[in-house]
């Protein structure tokens, strides 16, 4: 998207979003630094963020940016969004308020898609429903798990009953699972955006309920994220990682696990291009030793909103 034409439709958005925050509970917030955003703690400054608190201000938002022929990117709670280092030009929509709640109910949780997957999992299993016990060591938003149950990158097992969805120029609309599709495609979710989320639950038995914690609260200075790469058909990514020798693989400030060779650790020094690189140079070390070539698990996307590729 060129420069000037980029800075003309921001200006014109601007004076919509300030009609806008009158109308509904939106907030809007200019040069936001992303690196307090992102489960990883890379990425630039955002020009414009829309932190939106309920569905409604979501479809007033995403309104207004397609009306300017602009796209967006949606955060969530848990993101494993890697911004450019450049920042984010075009509007960003923060999910919170009521949209990064939940509610349990007795047969299952009705979560908002800007809450963190960690932090319902600990509630699901407080509360004595079981379902959720192998996505809780994911480092996602409940929208981000969706949306990775979509790529491939989770196996979500059955356990969504329903998705709210918001697309530009229409209402919220619902999507529920049945035999056939028990989770959303990428089709299904194309050019809309995630703002609740029910999965099915059912009350535990003694002998069912597994220990689980978060396990890794990453410190202020040092941070991990899930899987990097997708399991291929026949080998995990973590064998094949193993396999090329990139156990404690680092470009810049951060380095592929030791022990968990499919996640990323990155430290203070840690930049979006760091992580990108690494990446590349590992899916490339998998594909020379072993002929198969990995996928992200990741989302990049640089400064217009698209979504790059390894």
């Amino acid at each position: 998207m060129g420069e000037n034409l980029l800075v003309g439709q921001l200006e014109k958005l601007e004076f919509g979003l300030r009609e806008l925050r009158r109308e509904t509970d939106v907030e809007f917030h200019e040069r936001v630094d992303l690196r307090a955003w992102t489960t990883l703690g890379v990425g630039g400054v955002a020009t414009l963020v829309a932190r939106c608190h309920s569905a409604f201000a979501v479809g007033a938002t995403i309104d207004l940016a397609a009306s300017h022929g602009l796209r967006w990117v949606t955060l969530g709670g848990g993101s494993r969004l890697i911004a450019s280092d450049r920042g984010i030009r075009v509007p960003m929509v923060s999910l919170t308020g009521t949209l990064a709640r939940w509610e349990v109910e007795v047969d299952g949780i009705v979560v908002g898609a800007g809450a963190n997957l960690a932090q319902v999992c600990r509630v699901a299993r407080r509360s004595g429903l079981v379902g959720l016990e192998t996505l809780g060591s994911h480092e996602h938003s409940i929208g981000g798990l969706v949306r990775a149950g979509a790529d491939g990158v989770v196996d979500l097992g059955g356990v969504i009953e329903w998705v709210d969805l918001q697309r530009p120029g229409s209402r919220s609309e619902r999507w529920v699972a049945t035999e056939a599709h028990p989770a959303p495609t990428v089709a299904d979710l194309r050019r809309k955006v995630i703002t609740r989320v029910r999965f099915r639950l059912r009350p535990s038995r003694l002998r069912e309920v597994k220990p689980w914690s978060s396990n890794r609260r990453p410190s202020r200075a040092l941070r991990s994220t899930g899987p990097v790469f997708l399991d291929s058909r026949d080998a995990s990514a973590a064998d094949l990682l193993a396999e090329a020798g990139c156990s404690n693989s680092a470009v810049g400030g951060v380095r592929l696990s030791g022990t968990r060779i499919n996640e990323l650790i990155a430290g203070r020094s840690a930049t979006a291009t760091d992580v990108l690189d690494l990446c590349r140079r590992s899916r490339d070390r998998v594909f020379a030793s072993t002929g198969v070539e990995l996928v992200a698990a990741l989302t990049f996307v640089d400064e217009d909103g698209r979504e790059i590729s390894l």
